[in-house]
């Protein structure tokens, strides 16, 4: 396939015992979407649910949010990226966080787990109290129809290890969806004059690093929060919106392999290119400018890392590995750190 018409859809999202009503309004924009001939649909993190609200949506629905996902896809015929909270079967009171992709003939094509959640405090704040939410096994890539599709959730991006895998799996879309905050100060929120958010910055950064193609969306819970969907490809940005509602795309999947399978070329240094010569916008090939043997410090014991496997002493035994983990050791090269009370260093 040459081309991939996406639709970005950032929501204005609601949470608690309102988060029901997120299912019929996925179900419009699939429909808003499918008429503006998309074929990939991809919601924000958790979105519809249940994630932010009670499990089994407060009774309010017939079916369960995802099942009504897949009811969508096909009856519209086209792949959809949803999420919501899994509860443990193994744990009480711990749950994964997922990114499932849906095929256009409502099959469960793959249920990604987040496998470097936050830490508990933070998911406290943003899942309704839910705090433990459990890592899954590892990156995934599906291969699909509109090509080999990898999926990450939210700050997973800032990882640029996990994307990095998933183009070696083969992904040429990454989709990432971001739940976003209840605030309105985060690092998702657009900066002035028209500059970059962070995170628009890393999903760029992304595409680029590894030609690839990068969907971002995120949960909208406030109109003052300014922020919406991003999509990045390796030479640009393709979509970007500063509010809830749909961003749609086209992926160059064609010009994507190009870039993929070759180096730099005598056009693109001659003052008189040929006719059919199209200039590049990002180095072509460098997903394959790679010293793997300089590379064993990625895999190295970090003493400051999180151990995302704390359950395993049993669900307190967070409090304990984040003092242990939230003050870093490490010091500027001849220089004291003083730490604040509240534990950033100045």
């Amino acid at each position: 396939m040459k081309e991939v018409r996406v639709a970005a859809v950032s929501t204005a999202s609601f949470d608690g015992n309102d988060e029901y009503k997120n299912t019929g309004r996925a179900e419009a924009y699939v429909d808003e979407a499918v008429k503006n001939g998309a074929e990939l649909v991809c919601f924000p993190e958790g979105y519809p649910g249940p994630s932010f609200g009670p499990m089994d949506s407060g009774g309010h629905l017939a079916k369960t949010p995802v099942e009504m996902m897949c009811d969508s896809a096909k009856r519209n015929g086209v792949y959809i990226s949803c999420g919501n909270l899994e509860e443990s079967k193994d744990l009480s009171g711990a749950y994964y966080l997922t990114n499932k992709l849906i095929s256009p003939k409502g099959k469960i094509l793959a249920n990604y787990r987040r496998c470097q959640p936050t830490q508990p405090f933070t998911n406290a704040h943003l899942y309704g109290g839910k705090m433990h939410l459990l890592p899954g096994d590892g990156p995934m890539v599906v291969d699909t129809e509109l090509g080999r599709i990898g999926l990450l959730i939210c700050t997973e991006l800032y990882i640029p290890e996990l994307a990095r895998v998933e183009m070696l799996m083969g992904a040429e879309i990454i989709l990432a969806p971001f739940g976003g905050s209840h605030r309105i100060e985060d690092f998702a929120r657009p900066m002035p004059d028209g500059h970059l958010s962070t995170t628009q910055c890393i999903a760029r950064a992304r595409a680029a690093e590894n030609l690839l193609y990068v969907v971002t969306t995120i949960n909208v819970f406030s109109t003052e929060q300014h922020r919406g969907s991003f999509v990045a490809g390796p030479e640009g940005i393709l979509g970007a919106s500063r509010s809830a509602g749909i961003v749609y795309a086209t992926l160059d999947m064609e010009r994507l392999w190009r870039l993929r399978t070759r180096y730099e070329e005598a056009d693109d240094y001659s003052l008189t290119p040929s006719a059919d010569h199209r200039p590049r916008s990002t180095k072509p090939g460098v997903i394959h400018l790679r010293r793997p043997d300089l590379y064993h410090k990625l895999v190295e014991p970090d003493p400051d890392a999180y151990d995302y496997f704390y359950y395993k002493q049993g669900l307190e035994a967070w409090k304990k590995e984040y003092e242990r983990v939230r003050r870093s050791t490490r010091k500027p090269s001849g220089q004291p750190i003083q730490i604040s009370d509240s534990g950033g260093g100045k």
